[in-house]
């Protein structure tokens, strides 16, 4: 036990060493963005039916934590052994305190232990945790309970877009062109929108996170192929150190299939 608790409190202070770094002057809410590599393997034994009921339950744990805000987890369609966590804190001090909770810290350990001998358990590449502030959001705030709650990919599409700013460009006219854009959206797309959200990355002031909600995933393809957005795409690439990174996502619920995804319960 005394083993255990020094290796809690190791990981708890790394996590909260590797996150101080990120902050700037701003201590509004926090959005927390995961991306979490699970390896597709069933012997010596199943990663996926490890790694997902132990994200589950730390989701589910981490809801009570003070300061937290909405906390989702969605599964990448392309991949169905990848997901994010989507998780918003009140401010600094509520997320780093959650990192310490002893449950934050668990589940770390739970996917990245050794459960059979010789084979690491469970994800494929690091855990990339990266935090940012809102810029601007648009129809309904992505914190909000009115976010359609269907699991699967029969309910609502979640899209993370990950946008790279020059750092010797023009990042502060690559954040206007994303909030024009988000307005012309959501006026465009009435209620198949439910929600647009431009976040910047705290540690990387040239670094945005798009996170968009939709209703459909046909109604995204529309208005994604739209001449809109095409003119958009074309009128940003300039700016950009590396191509728009689109992520299409369902939600998960408490259930995952191997090789399927989240599905409902």
């Amino acid at each position: 036990m005394g083993t255990f608790i020094t290796r809690v409190t190791v990981c708890a202070l790394a996590l909260l060493s590797l996150t101080a770094r990120a902050w700037a002057a701003d201590d509004g809410a926090v959005y927390d963005i995961t991306h979490f590599d699970v390896i597709p393997v069933t012997s010596p034994f199943d990663s996926e039916q490890i790694a997902y009921p132990a994200l589950f339950a730390y989701r589910d744990a981490s809801t009570a934590d003070s300061g937290s805000e909405s906390f989702r987890i969605v599964n990448w369609l392309a991949a169905t052994n990848h997901s994010f966590i989507i998780d918003v804190w009140k401010n600094r001090q509520t997320f780093e305190a959650h990192l310490a909770q002893p449950h934050s810290v668990a589940f770390r350990f739970a996917v990245q232990g050794l459960p059979a001998p010789d084979s690491g358990c469970c994800i494929g590449s690091p855990i990339d945790d990266r935090q940012y502030k809102l810029v601007k959001s648009f129809a309904t705030p992505f914190v909000s309970p009115q976010i359609p709650g269907t699991v699967g990919p029969s309910g609502a599409l979640f899209v993370i877009t990950y946008v790279d700013f020059l750092v010797d460009g023009d990042p502060g006219n690559g954040q206007n062109q994303l909030v024009q854009y988000g307005a012309v959206t959501a006026d465009a797309n009435g209620p198949h929108l439910i929600n647009y959200t431009v976040l910047q990355q705290l540690n990387r002031s040239n670094r945005y996170v798009l996170l968009e909600v939709w209703d459909s995933a046909a109604n995204y393809n529309a208005w994604n192929s739209s001449q809109v957005t095409t003119e958009f795409v074309s009128g940003v690439t300039p700016l950009l150190g590396s191509p728009l990174d689109f992520r299409l996502n369902s939600l998960c619920g408490k259930s995952y299939v191997d090789g399927t995804g989240c599905t409902p319960p």
